[in-house]
């Protein structure tokens, strides 16, 4: 078998994996970097630099996927959030959530006479752990190599403390039997769908989400009304937008970052039942598959969320 076929279906086999549940240990985790605090209000404006120089030596880590700070900004800003060193594990997942991050690294400033203390705080938001790891700068005209010595401690620190920082992959098939129990004695109401999707920088989009939400909702018995071929109208309109877009690139893997905006409306009194917004990151060797991939993840996580809202009254 020639070398081209032999790339060929490696790079397959490593695109299938990276879908897979098995792939926790080799995937890039997804971490975002947020402002450090500090213990000195003249230190503030410092906390973003920091954060930046820091920001900008993770991403030459290959087993990390740093969230772009612009991207983070609009997304929190879309929120009214903003991004602060404040950010406790409490709410970790909420920021994950928005940000399609599983790690969040940030931290404090502390003045210790001449010297500043960088306190690096990594914090998981899908299990509530934390970690850190410290480093001295000289002052604050010297942070360059602190903030490099930060980085690289990180990074291992994400690599040793992997499994409790990012638990493994439940699977879609483990999560539909979860549904499956949730739903023992209910039945589903039927739904309409209409998920308005956009690939930024691809001019053809499948309707991921949309495909992704009914065959679930099918498979756990309920029925999905399609308005333009039939003239019954569902229970339940689900609405709202998805759009997904090319992240960073590592060799011939590349990441997608996708976001799904939806509400539920009872069609007999035009109540809003639920408004819900979930972001997903996946990794592939081709965009458009990574795209789709991001979507469908962010559905899934939807569905299981707002199954309460689509039961029987």
């Amino acid at each position: 078998m020639n070398k081209s076929i032999l790339s060929i279906l490696f790079l397959l086999a490593a695109g299938l994996t990276l879908r897979g549940a098995e792939a926790d240990a080799v995937a890039p985790v997804t971490v975002a970097v947020l402002p450090f605090d500090a213990s000195d209000e003249k230190l503030q404006a410092a906390g973003g630099e920091v954060a930046a120089l820091l920001s900008a030596q993770l991403t030459t880590q290959e087993h990390l996927w740093v969230v772009e700070r612009a991207e983070m900004d609009k997304l929190l800003a879309e929120q009214t959030m903003k991004l602060t060193g404040l950010v406790d594990p409490a709410s970790a997942a909420q920021v994950g959530r928005i940000l399609g991050a599983r790690v969040l690294v940030t931290g404090r400033l502390i003045k210790s006479g001449e010297k500043l203390v960088l306190v690096g705080k990594v914090m998981s938001t899908e299990t509530s752990r934390v970690f850190g790891e410290t480093t001295t700068a000289p002052g604050l005209d010297a942070l360059e190599k602190p903030v490099q010595d930060l980085a690289e401690k990180v990074g291992q620190l994400i690599t040793k403390q992997r499994l409790a920082l990012v638990p493994p992959t439940v699977t879609r098939e483990q999560r539909m039997a979860r549904m499956k129990e949730q739903l023992q004695g209910k039945s589903l109401a039927s739904v309409q769908i209409d998920i308005k999707e956009q690939a930024l920088h691809q001019k053809t989009v499948d309707p991921a989400v949309a495909t992704e939400m009914g065959k679930v909702l099918m498979e756990l018995g309920g029925e999905v009304v399609d308005a333009k071929h039939n003239t019954t109208e569902a229970a339940l309109l689900i609405s709202g937008e998805a759009f997904s877009e090319t992240g960073a690139r590592r060799g011939q893997l590349v990441s997608s970052r996708a976001r799904v905006e939806l509400q539920v409306l009872r069609r007999s009194d035009n109540k809003v039942l639920a408004v819900d917004r979930e972001s997903g990151v996946a990794v592939d060797i081709a965009e458009a598959s990574a795209g789709k991939a991001a979507l469908q993840e962010a559905a899934l996580n939807l569905v299981e969320r707002l199954l309460p809202k689509v039961v029987k009254p």
